[in-house]
């Protein structure tokens, strides 16, 4: 039986609410749902009452919540008591896109491992739908990545976003007539995006319906800002990695419309089986981001 699972179900007793669940642990409204409909397979019956002003118990909710109760009090007295930091040992086993790799990784894998002395790190960097499917199958703990995961024994919590900005270098920015631009004036000239199952390349096919565009698709993101600074072609890039660059004047910020979609970020964990480290990791991730 998985304690997040049972927390979800309180929470949604309590508050009578999946929304206002969420919002309190949290997560996203779909994570909770997941996290109930798990264990309404788990019990073979409803525990939840779906109504228009909200959720009520059925009777085998009802007859649950005071065992649930009981079980999040005896985990939280357990970890009171084993809270010390030098009590968590073993491998963490990490997953994190480019964009993370290059942002505020480093930061958090010191500030973590200060911390959780006793903690080894596995570190995979890759696109997000392959971290999806390695988190999916049990070959990592957790993962940062660009999606929501929706599968109830996985928890997705947002960090937030990373604003996005079209760049070229300055010769092939002065290409472009001056001031605003619409995106169909890019499509003279190739487009370097990231790959076809990314968020960000299916907001760019969709701004340009029946056009025909050049697309370089990497899912290299240090390619992607090397052949941009070369001249390859325009790019939307995370902001925060491209400061420099604007500052040395190496890119150009161009004023597209429509502007690009923000990155959002996500930190997914697996609740099945629980590693207690990993909710660690992400809560520090969460704090860390909010600096960038």
């Amino acid at each position: 039986m998985n304690i997040k699972f049972l927390e979800a179900f309180v929470w949604v007793a309590r508050l009578q609410s999946f929304k206002a669940a969420a919002e309190k642990l949290h997560t996203t409204q779909a994570g909770i749902s997941g996290r109930i409909a798990t264990l309404e397979e788990q019990f073979g019956s409803r525990l939840f009452e779906r109504e228009r002003r909200g959720v009520s118990l059925t009777f085998n909710g009802s007859e649950l919540l005071p065992y649930a109760e009981r079980m999040l009090s005896l985990e939280k007295e357990m970890m009171e008591k084993m809270k010390r930091s030098d009590g968590f040992t073993g491998t963490l086993r990490i997953g994190v896109i480019e964009t993370v790799e290059h942002t505020f990784l480093a930061e958090l894998l010191i500030d973590f491992g200060k911390e959780y002395p006793s903690i080894e790190f596995e570190l995979i960097t890759g696109t997000t739908p392959f971290l999806r499917e390695e988190l999916l199958r049990g070959l990592l703990d957790c993962a940062i990545i660009s999606e929501e995961v929706f599968q109830g024994f996985v928890e997705s919590i947002p960090l937030g976003e990373l604003a996005m900005s079209w760049v070229a270098n300055p010769e092939l920015a002065a290409k472009l007539p001056p001031g605003r631009v619409e995106f169909a004036q890019l499509c003279h000239y190739p487009i370097i995006t990231f790959h076809k199952e990314s968020r960000l390349y299916r907001s760019i096919a969709q701004n340009a319906p029946g056009a025909v565009v050049k697309k370089h698709c990497l899912s290299s993101l240090s390619t992607m800002v090397k052949l941009t600074l070369k001249g390859a072609g325009y790019s939307p890039l995370p902001h925060v990695l491209i400061e420099n660059h604007l500052s040395q004047g190496a890119l150009v910020l161009l004023d597209v419309e429509p502007k690009p979609a923000p990155l959002p970020l996500f930190a997914c964990v697996r609740l099945d089986p629980v590693v207690p480290v990993a909710g660690k990791f992400v809560a520090m991730a969460q704090r860390i981001f909010c600096t960038i």
